[in-house]
């Protein structure tokens, strides 16, 4: 089965003008969509991307205001990764630095020198220096081409159950184990832009709790519906595991099941992708509901926690 890797990574902010100033500002992704989560439209569900926001690139934030901070353990990831430019991370220690945000030099799971930090609300990140294609395709004008972010590396998912999940990622979500070592799992689906997963054993590590800087669920991609439907099958086939009934999530169709340990996982189809209600130009600068909601667009306006700062919006708004 060939290989898929992530489509996107979803987890949660208290605060998303904050969130959307550190990854959009410091990081300097891009802010490719606007909307609100189906079940919980009185939040925020904020895209960062590269470009187009092609699967693979995305990052994506509920917004829960005022949440406490959440727990990480088993069935919870550990770190998300992103590569940047190979001699890149001496300049992101200086621009780290002057935004009064700590890091310190680690190497990853894959033997790569990278810099570990963590977003305002906690969550724990990576910059890796990678020779990963820069993917992402998109300007920012205080970070030199050299050293702007390509792609989202990887990611670092906690588990008890490391044999059934490292055999779920291969037989059913298109990954190939590379090495094993000190209590880890190293897979990669192909060498770009969300290509890489590492299991770390957490042994009796507790279960996470979801809350403010931590991650939600995963999503890995399906390359349309019927190659979603083959991977539920083998999903109920090989293991036993059923998955919730498919969603549309106007931009991709979703199923989502449990892993091993807990972790939810949603499988996520490539398209029709982000530029359906969007020009390319324009994308994240306006808020975009999802057609069933676009009656309420008047009740929720009123009731979202403004966006400060955010792209199309000259004047900003108040925190």
């Amino acid at each position: 089965m060939p290989g898929r890797g992530l489509h996107h990574i979803t987890a949660v902010s208290a605060n998303m003008s904050r969130n959307m100033a550190f990854y959009t500002g410091v990081l300097g992704l891009r802010l490719v969509k606007r909307t609100v989560a189906h079940e919980d439209p009185g939040a925020h569900h904020l895209f960062y991307g590269g470009r187009t926001g092609a699967p693979g690139t995305l990052l994506s934030f509920f917004s829960w205001s005022g949440a406490t901070a959440g727990l990480r353990g088993a069935g919870e990831a550990e770190q998300i990764d992103f590569s940047v430019g190979p001699d890149s991370l001496s300049w992101w220690e200086a621009r780290l630095a002057a935004a009064s945000i700590g890091s310190r030099r680690e190497r990853s799971s894959f033997g790569e020198d990278s810099l570990v930090l963590a977003d305002p609300d906690g969550t724990p990140l990576a910059l890796v220096a990678s020779s990963v294609p820069d993917d992402m395709r998109w300007e920012h004008p205080e970070i030199p081409a050299e050293c702007r972010i390509h792609g989202v590396g990887g990611l670092i998912l906690n588990v008890r159950s490391m044999p059934e999940m490292a055999a779920i990622l291969v037989d059913v979500l298109g990954f190939s184990e590379l090495a094993r070592a000190g209590g880890q799992v190293a897979l990669a689906a192909h060498p770009n832009s969300g290509g890489r997963i590492c299991l770390r054993e957490a042994g009796v590590k507790t279960r996470g709790r979801a809350g403010a800087g931590t991650v939600h669920h995963v999503a890995f991609r399906a390359r349309d519906a019927f190659d979603q439907a083959r991977m539920a099958e083998r999903l109920r086939s090989h293991f036993g595991i059923a998955v919730n009934p498919g969603k549309d999530r106007s931009y991709y169709q979703s199923i989502h099941f449990r892993g091993p340990d807990g972790t939810l996982i949603e499988i996520a189809t490539d398209g029709p992708g982000f530029l359906i209600d969007e020009d390319l130009d324009v994308l994240g600068e306006r808020l975009v509901l999802p057609a069933f909601l676009e009656p309420r667009r008047g009740e929720l306006e009123d009731l979202l926690p403004p966006l400060q700062g955010a792209p199309g919006d000259e004047e900003g708004e108040d925190p």
